[in-house]
């Protein structure tokens, strides 16, 4: 059934707005609620309220969410909403977005299209993140972007152990590591040396965060295949993050599984914009003609 098959319900359809906590945001914010209030059911957040989420009614249950912000903005409202497979309509007020792709000229027009239903809708991979510790289940989240596993300022280069399909492929030595997602392959992994990897393959990016030695480069794996990273018994003051909103300290010997999400991200596309062109346009990829 289409999401959007609410318009066939005699209640009021629930809609988030999630903004960023700046002028500007709450300024779109509060023209979105004025225009569709009577309409729906609006419940209203704020990304970075103090880091903690508001409640919703219990039974809040929207038909589409949409953040107002930069990619960070829309990462907090995957997080928050978007893991029940609820479309996302992303709208930048940042300096990148390459996941909040919509700008404000052409956010009226594009929201009606999604609550019309005409909108498309991308899905974009997840990857499940699970940490053992001792042989029981520590931890486990869901991440968009990335996972990081990082040393703290004054730790010492870490001893990493790579396994893939039941045998240790790797063993090296770097100040971290991170697993990307091809959505993710654009923020944190590309500014590391990694590749751009084109966000519909259904891969997992391995890269090594300033490795010791120049052999360590970066991989890019299926993700059928089983994926576990080990931390050296003698690492300090190390630390797992998720898309830059989930913290969690590591400790020797913790085991870190990645592997495919059933949870997917789901993207209001933006018909004026061109993957490649936005590529090309927010790295810098110039050619002689349009310079």
């Amino acid at each position: 059934m289409s999401p959007f098959a609410w318009r066939l319900e005699k209640k009021l359809p629930d809609l988030v707005i999630i903004h960023k906590n700046d002028p500007l945001a709450a300024a779109l914010a509060d023209q979105t609620v004025a225009k569709l209030k009577g309409e729906y059911r609006i419940f209203r957040e704020i990304s970075d309220f103090d880091g903690v989420r508001q409640k919703a009614p219990a039974d809040f249950q929207p038909v589409l969410v949409i953040s107002i912000g930069g990619d960070g903005t829309l990462l907090y409202s995957s997080r928050a909403w978007g893991l029940g497979g609820t479309p996302i309509l992303g709208v930048n007020l940042g300096s990148v977005g390459f996941l909040a792709e919509v700008d404000p000229v052409w956010f009226n027009e594009i929201l009606e299209k999604a609550l019309n239903g005409q909108a498309e809708i991308e899905t974009r991979q997840a990857l499940d993140i699970e940490v053992a510790r001792d042989d029981e289940r520590l931890a486990t989240f869901t991440v968009y972007n990335d996972a990081v596993i990082n040393k703290g300022a004054l730790s010492r280069i870490m001893n990493l152990k790579l396994s893939i399909a039941g045998s240790t492929f790797w063993n090296f030595r770097a100040d971290g590591l991170i697993l990307a997602t091809p959505t993710g392959s654009t923020a944190y992994n590309l500014s590391a040396g990694g590749p751009v990897v084109y966000h519909s393959l259904e891969v997992v990016i391995v890269t090594p965060i300033c490795p010791f030695t120049l052999s360590s480069r970066a991989l890019i794996l299926p993700l059928d295949l089983e994926l576990y990273v080990s931390i050296d018994k003698n690492a300090t003051d190390t630390h797992l993050t998720g898309d830059g909103q989930v913290y969690l300290p590591l400790q020797p010997g913790d085991l870190i599984k990645v592997g495919r999400s059933n949870s997917s991200l789901r993207l209001i596309n933006n018909p004026h914009r061109q993957y490649f062109d936005a590529l090309r346009v927010k790295l810098g990829f110039f050619n002689d003609e349009r310079r």
